[in-house]
């Protein structure tokens, strides 16, 4: 038999966070649903209590300025860079990422991540053992 290994695309890696948070959601005794189209979020999780739009990110992008933390990428901007669009709370309840190092998924509440270009998760403790303005991934398990 023959394998052809091929080097993982942004859309397989985000198939792959969706799926693992959709798997956690279950486990959890929630119902994960898909949106028919495309949008600001991923996924939609019933709780039982509250209907929660979800916005799905595969974690792996390391800053440049340490190997303790992922680098989750929250903006895009226009083709020419005029206009720069964050998550705003009136599209997205909770932002799940899925960090790949840990096999692991994280629920952030949209009060972390709204208005912001990128979202630094703390994967070990910082060296220098600053705990303010963090966000510590274990914080944040889901």
């Amino acid at each position: 038999m023959v394998y052809i290994w091929v080097m993982p695309t942004s859309n397989w890696k985000g198939q792959l966070a969706v799926s693992k948070a959709e798997i956690r959601a279950i486990e959890l005794g929630y119902t994960p649903s898909r949106p028919l189209m495309d949008g600001r979020y991923d996924m939609i999780v019933d709780d039982g209590k509250k209907l929660w739009r979800v916005q799905v990110k595969y974690a792996n992008g390391k800053p440049a300025n340490t190997d303790g933390s992922v680098a989750v990428k929250l903006a895009y901007e226009t083709r020419r860079r005029r206009h720069v669009y964050t998550y705003r709370a009136e599209e997205v309840d909770a932002l799940v990422v899925y960090i790949p190092r840990l096999d692991r998924v994280c629920w952030f509440p949209c009060e972390v991540f709204t208005g912001k270009k990128v979202l630094c998760v703390r994967i070990t403790p910082s060296l220098n053992g600053q705990t303010k303005k963090i966000y510590h991934a274990h914080d944040y398990f889901w």
